[in-house]
C-alpha cells in the first residue's frame, strides 16, 4: 500500500544509445473494486524530454485531492469497512516514444490496463523515507499504549492485505478472559481481502471500551461490564491472528481503562500518517478560550441640528462580530511513545473533536513542541492548543 511521496516513473537506459523521448501518463483514480472503471482519467500529463533517459512524474499532490475522509465509523460495532474514499485505486496509463540502442525513434503502450495499478491511502512518509516506501504492516497506527475512557467509542485501522491474512480479532483482558471479536451476527472474519475492494483492504475494528460493552454478539467476560469495576484500572489486548488453524499473532495493542475523576476528557479524531482515522482522548485539564473580531466604522449621531442624539446610539458601531474558541488540552501521563502520536496530530490535515455526539473540525496550533522523554521530563504529558474550525457566529460567504 502506498502513500506520499508517490512517482510513476519510466525509463529505457539499459544500454548506452538507449533514449526515452517522451510519456505521457493518465491516472485513473478510484474506489471499490480493482476493475478498471470506464471513462476519462482523472489527470492526463505529459513530459515531452528526459533526464539520463528517466522520465518521473510526482502525483501525490494530485491523488490527494481524491480523499475522503468520515470520522463517523468510530461507533461502529465489530469489523467496519474503511469510507468509501479513503483507500483507493490509482491506475496509471499510457505511451511512450523511446528509441532502442541507437534505432529510429517508436512509439508504444506502456499500460492500457489495470495491471499496473496500486492501493494509496491519505498517508505521509517519514524524512528518513525520502524514497516511496510500503506500507505493509497490519495495524495502522504508530505504536503506543493506548488510554480509552470506560464508556468511549474507538476504532483502531487494519491493513487487511492478502499478505497479512487476517483471520480473527483475539480480546483478552488483564485478568485473562478472552475471546474472539465479533460481528453483529456472531461472526468472527473480517471482511474479505481477495475481494481486492478498497472497503475491505483498509478496514476498522470496533474495540473501544463502548464498542465492546455495546456489541450484542461479544461474550459478556469480554466487556467492560463483565470485569470487576468495570474494567477501570485494568487493561485488555486487542491481538490480530492469521488465518491458520492454530492461529498465530500477527500484532498486538494495548488499551488501558483509565476513570478521570477529576477533569472532563476530551477525545481527539485526525487521519495519521497511515492516512487512516485514530484517536486519542485528553484526560486532564481544560481551558476554553474565545478569540472576538470585529469590523468598526464612526457613524454622524446627529440627524439634524435640531434634535438632541441619543446616547443609546454610539459614534463607534461595530459590524462583522465574530469569535472563533480555542481548546487548550493535556494529555495526562503518557508514555515516551507517545510523541509519535502527537506528530502525527501536528501533521493531519484533518483533526476534529468530539463533542456530544458530533465530530467538529478543529486545528492544532502549529507552533514549536517538544517532544518529551522520560530521562529529561521523568513524567511525560503533553498540552495542545486546538482551534475551532467554524466560527461561533455561522456566516456563509
Amino acid at each position: 500500500m502506498a502513500r506520499s511521496p508517490q512517482f510513476i516513473t519510466g525509463k529505457n537506459n539499459a544500454l548506452a544509445n538507449d533514449s526515452l523521448d517522451s510519456m505521457t501518463l493518465q491516472l485513473k483514480i478510484y474506489s471499490g473494486a480493482k476493475t478498471l472503471p470506464v471513462g476519462t482519467a482523472n489527470y492526463s500529463l505529459e513530459k515531452t524530454y528526459s533526464i539520463n533517459e528517466v522520465i518521473n512524474f510526482e502525483v501525490s499532490d494530485l491523488i490527494r485531492s481524491e480523499f475522503y475522509h468520515d470520522f463517523s465509523i468510530w461507533n461502529d460495532i465489530g469489523f467496519v469497512q474503511s469510507p468509501q474514499g479513503e483507500a483507493l485505486w490509482v491506475a496509471p496509463l499510457g505511451d511512450y516514444t523511446y528509441s532502442n540502442n541507437g534505432a529510429a525513434p517508436d512509439t508504444g503502450v506502456w499500460s492500457s490496463s489495470n495491471a499496473l495499478a496500486y492501493l494509496t491511502t491519505d498517508g505521509w512518509a517519514t524524512m528518513t523515507n525520502i524514497a516511496p516506501t510500503a506500507v505493509s504492516q497490519a495495524v495502522l497506527a504508530t505504536s503506543r499504549a493506548r488510554q480509552v475512557q470506560p464508556s468511549a467509542y474507538e476504532v483502531l485501522g487494519i491493513y487487511n492485505s492478502a499478505a497479512n491474512e487476517l483471520g480473527s480479532i483475539r480480546i483478552t483482558w488483564e485478568n485473562g478472559d478472552t475471546g474472539l471479536l465479533t460481528n453483529a451476527g456472531g461472526s468472527t472474519t473480517p471482511p474479505s481481502a481477495a475481494s481486492n475492494n478498497t472497503q475491505n483492504l483498509v478496514i476498522y475494528a470496533g474495540v473501544g471500551t463502548a464498542n465492546l460493552e455495546n456489541n450484542p454478539d461479544l461474550p459478556a467476560e469480554l466487556k467492560p461490564s463483565g470485569q470487576a469495576d468495570n474494567g477501570i484500572g485494568s487493561y485488555y489486548d486487542v491481538i490480530l491472528q492469521d488465518t491458520d488453524d492454530s492461529p498465530t499473532e500477527i500484532a498486538r495493542v494495548r488499551y488501558y481503562v483509565v476513570c478521570e475523576a477529576k477533569y472532563t476528557p476530551y477525545q481527539i479524531a485526525f487521519i495519521n500518517r497511515f492516512g487512516v482515522a485514530d484517536f486519542i482522548t485528553f484526560f486532564k485539564r481544560s481551558d476554553e478560550r474565545g478569540t472576538f473580531t470585529q469590523d468598526s466604522y464612526q457613524k454622524s449621531i446627529y440627524n439634524d441640528g435640531f434634535t438632541t442624539p441619543s446616547l443609546e446610539v454610539g459614534k463607534y458601531t461595530s459590524f462583522n462580530v465574530n469569535s472563533r474558541n480555542t481548546l487548550i488540552l493535556n494529555t495526562g501521563f503518557v508514555d515516551q511513545d507517545y510523541d509519535e502520536t502527537i506528530k502525527d496530530i501536528l501533521m493531519s490535515e484533518y483533526v476534529a473533536v468530539l463533542d456530544g455526539s458530533n465530530w467538529v473540525s478543529v486545528v492544532p496550533d502549529r507552533g514549536s513542541i517538544e517532544y518529551q522523554k522520560h530521562i529529561n521530563q521523568k513524567l511525560i504529558n503533553y498540552t495542545m492548543t486546538f482551534t475551532y474550525g467554524f466560527d461561533e457566529r455561522s456566516l456563509v460567504r
